[in-house]
């Protein structure tokens, strides 16, 4: 009878398939996880992090579980770990409710350290699980594991044989395919998951597939267990009468009961439909951003410029902290001309500020860490960008082509391009101007592009000002503001839709 043999060897290399099926349903759950991730505001990066760190453990977590449940099969530590006869043969037996357990633990410890709603990684990450194990079952058929008791009736057996061949021709009789019946279960339980995910609009709420998950695949391992129990097989663990297999399976569905109950009683109430639209409607299409104390680490330098231009003009009036941070965001003329009514000194101060400011920009002012490799994903992503800041034309260009990323900028305006200066909303509103006008050339320009029905942009503006957030709000723009700067709770009191401690968040209301 025809078998197929567990591994294939390229030159001196052996391949198993189990360990085949393994890394497929790894790859194919982390597409879908990318994109269940996007749609639920979890970036890229995020996305990157988590499978790098709980990959590894959940392998780790569901290898102890199998050694448990098999451990008279093991007869030293060098076989749990894929050794046998002084060579690595692989981990050819893992048992995925440990790894689940795992990653369970790792999702909300992860959810803390990231600051990511614990909620949307449940919803983004549960699904991709059970694709995951959908592939991983198959890793049994070739291992000839994971069957059930003989078959007795002569039309299934023959069915079976038909399906599978030899495969499931186990201790002289035709097996149940439990591994089969896994795995069309699992798949079952996606399909049910997308479904209600687009259906139940008014029921389900942010971190349902949690529970959801638990539930289905407890019920689902019963099943199988049971069947994989009656199959002949020993079962090493036990809780008195009761497998342990079994009963980690009753655990998972207590487990799942409870949360979505009380989930509902305790914790946000957001509906996942609800963020999927939030979502989707405030993704911009464009971020501005200003320029310092944004994207440079110029504070510094500025205040070393208003220091050494008060020295000159007025020597006897000491500058204060306040008075310093008051300067962040006005634009010189606004500034200057709170300490004198003379035009032509004003004029003065500012070229006076400006000649020690360019003298000493490129030995002070620092990119903010993450600025260059954000902007770099952002603009592959096909993201518009553009800079809208009160600094003078050159000082802008300067400080963007010093540090390489004025080659990601679509637009740039400065305090010369308008009359208004921020809180007032004209320079944001010229910038998007330009981009949507870019926008229209871009897609004239494309063959069998199709014209666009609506030019207005959904334009994010990042800033660190109150002006800043002022001008977004003036100009009707969703607003975001950074707290990596001294004394935010003044950008606060304009209250920005947004707010992001390190540069690369961005990336996360981006849904990257």
């Amino acid at each position: 009878m025809l078998l197929i043999e567990p591994y294939f060897k390229i030159g001196s290399i052996t391949i198993t398939y189990y360990a085949l099926c393994i890394l497929t349903g790894v790859v194919v759950a982390f597409i879908f996880l990318l994109k269940e991730g996007k749609k639920l505001g979890i970036s890229s990066e995020d996305i990157y992090l988590g499978t790098l760190i709980s990959l590894p453990l959940a392998i780790i977590g569901a290898r102890l579980w199998y050694v448990l449940f098999n451990i008279s099969s093991f007869n030293s530590f060098a076989e749990v770990l894929g050794f046998r006869n002084g060579s690595f043969e692989g981990l050819s037996g893992l048992g995925i409710q440990g790894g689940v357990i795992v990653v369970v633990i790792t999702l909300i410890v992860f959810s803390r350290k990231r600051g990511i709603s614990l909620y949307r990684l449940l919803d983004a990450a549960m699904p991709t699980i059970l694709i995951g194990q959908i592939f991983g079952r198959w890793g049994n058929f070739f291992n000839h594991e994971l069957y059930g008791p003989v078959i007795q009736t002569e039309w299934y057996k023959n069915l079976v044989h038909g399906l599978f061949g030899g495969q499931m021709y186990i201790s002289g009789a035709e097996r149940h395919p439990v591994f089969f019946y896994e795995g069309t279960l699992n798949l079952c339980g996606v399909i049910f998951m997308f479904i209600i995910r687009r259906k139940d609009k008014k029921h389900l709420l942010s971190g349902d597939m949690g529970g959801i998950y638990l539930i289905w695949y407890g019920s689902v391992r019963i099943f199988t267990e049971s069947l994989r129990l009656n199959s002949g097989v020993s079962e090493p663990l036990m809780m008195g009468p009761i497998p342990v297999s079994i009963l980690t399976s009753v655990l998972f569905i207590i487990g799942g009961v409870t949360f979505l109950i009380i989930k509902r009683f305790k914790g946000p109430k957001e509906k996942y439909y609800d963020i999927i639209h939030f979502i989707e409607e405030n993704i911009p299409d464009a971020i501005l951003f200003d320029l310092d104390g944004t994207i440079l680490n110029s504070r510094l330098l500025i205040d070393r410029s208003f220091v050494h231009t008060f020295e000159h003009f007025r020597p006897d009036h000491q500058l204060t902290d306040e008075e310093l941070d008051s300067f962040f965001g006005p634009t010189l003329y606004q500034t200057f001309s709170r300490y004198s009514n003379d035009e032509a000194e004003i004029q003065s101060m500012i070229s006076y500020y400006r000649e020690y400011n360019v003298a000493n920009h490129d030995d002070v002012v620092k990119l903010f860490p993450g600025v260059y490799d954000t902007l770099e994903v952002l603009h592959k992503k096909g993201f518009k960008l553009g800079v809208v800041s009160s600094k003078a034309k050159a000082l802008l260009q300067h400080g963007l082509e010093l540090f390489g990323i004025d080659k990601f900028m679509d637009v740039i305006v400065s305090s010369e391009d308008v009359s208004e200066p921020k809180p007032a909303p004209d320079s944001i509103l010229y910038a998007i101007d330009i981009l949507e006008n870019k926008t229209i050339n871009d897609s004239e320009n494309e063959e069998n592009t199709n014209t666009l029905e609506n030019k207005n942009l959904k334009v994010l503006y990042v800033g660190d000002t109150l002006n800043d957030i002022m001008a977004a709000k003036a100009a009707n723009i969703k607003s975001c503001g950074v707290l990596y700067i001294k004394n935010p709770e003044i950008m606060l009191d304009a209250e920005p839709d947004f707010v992001i401690n390190k540069f690369n968040e961005i990336l996360r209301i981006c849904g990257v």
